[in-house]
């Protein structure tokens, strides 16, 4: 299968970096406007060719997949010229600016019959796919579902984690960069969200980058969204809570999972108890990130997405995350930058 990749800044190499670890897939030519930063990132994973265009690619070389990696207020003009040229496209989360791109893209694709993916990496990231596993199972009725995210946009500039567009209000800033990871995770645990109500603010930058998201569903299970880019200390953190009280984390960074099950510390024993509980506890959160990182891990939930992806294009089936996928993620971010903006609650049409 040869793949092409547009956009060659933060998230391509590790795109590159999970086509490179997937048997009959090679990455034949990399295109970005900056044709330099093309040919350094071709020399460090040994691609053949690049471009300054990206219909140049398209005309030049039969792909069959191609791997959109820029900002996402090219997606629908790139997503759309790509349709015409090539049978299958992956573009990077978030689909578009607005559900009316969304309805662009999903209706040139289907004209030019077009498979197309979204790339919501993080439902196929392990302990993303356990904790469903049990919700679906009916061993744990979910009763609610907390996304955390508490970082820094300035230190991770400053370690080149973040680009500068990442708080641009024409790039639509943190709800559409950060908080559509929430989002989605939200709605793949939440089936039937009906109403959101947002508050937050400006505070450091011109977008919202403090903010608390409340998500009402029609049955008796709730979402919660508690995001920021101006913490001091980084803070990724999952919680579901079932109708019982059992409590799971989810440390993202850490790929740690943790039932929460400890008594609390009424008693002595108790007490020593959650004392050696917490220092094991923290052993195998750091044992879990030295392990994912010294090896390689990080790469494992777009790995997983680009090889499911990769599979139902040769056997003809449906993305694993498809345009309408995409589009719901879209609809719920304008329902949070709508309840922020008018400061009341805001519907969620079906």
């Amino acid at each position: 299968m040869k793949v092409g990749v547009i956009g060659c800044g933060g998230i391509a190499p590790l795109h590159i970096k999970a086509y490179k670890r997937l048997v009959d897939v090679e990455v034949v030519g990399l295109a970005d406007l900056n044709i330099e930063r093309a040919k350094s990132l071709a020399a460090e994973f040994n691609v053949p060719k690049t471009f300054g265009n990206y219909i140049e690619m398209f005309e030049k070389e039969k792909l069959d997949l191609v791997d959109i990696c820029t900002p996402v207020s090219t997606h629908a003009r790139i997503v759309c010229d790509a349709s015409k040229f090539v049978p299958a496209v992956l573009v990077e989360k978030p689909m578009a600016l607005s559900v009316s791109e969304c309805d662009e893209i999903i209706n040139e694709v289907k004209k030019h019959g077009t498979k197309l993916c979204i790339g919501h990496n993080q439902i196929f990231a392990p302990n993303i796919q356990k904790a469903k596993s049990m919700v679906d199972s009916g061993n744990f009725p979910l009763f609610s579902f907390t996304t955390t995210q508490k970082e820094s946009f300035d230190l991770l500039y400053a370690q080149k984690l973040a680009p500068a567009w990442n708080v641009l209000p024409e790039q639509k800033g943190i709800i559409w960069e950060v908080c559509c990871h929430l989002a989605y995770l939200q709605l793949h645990f939440l089936r039937d969200i009906t109403e959101v109500y947002a508050v937050g603010n400006k505070v450091k930058h011109p977008v919202y980058d403090h903010f608390s998201v409340l998500l009402r569903t029609a049955s008796d299970s709730y979402g919660l969204i508690d995001l920021s880019w101006v913490s001091h200390e980084t803070d990724i953190v999952y919680e579901l809570e079932d109708f019982t009280g059992r409590r799971i984390q989810i440390f993202r960074e850490f790929d740690y999972f943790l039932e929460k099950t400890e008594k609390p510390p009424f008693t002595v024993a108790n007490v020593a108890r959650g004392f050696l509980t917490d220092g094991k506890r923290v052993l195998q959160k750091w044992g879990k990130f030295a392990n994912l990182y010294l090896r390689k891990k990080k790469v494992l939930p777009t790995l997983n997405l680009i090889n499911s992806y990769i599979h139902a294009i040769k056997e003809d089936l449906p993305p694993p995350v498809t345009p309408e996928d995409g589009r719901k993620a879209i609809q719920l971010l304008e329902c949070i930058q709508k309840s922020l903006d008018e400061k009341r609650s805001v519907k969620l049409e079906p």
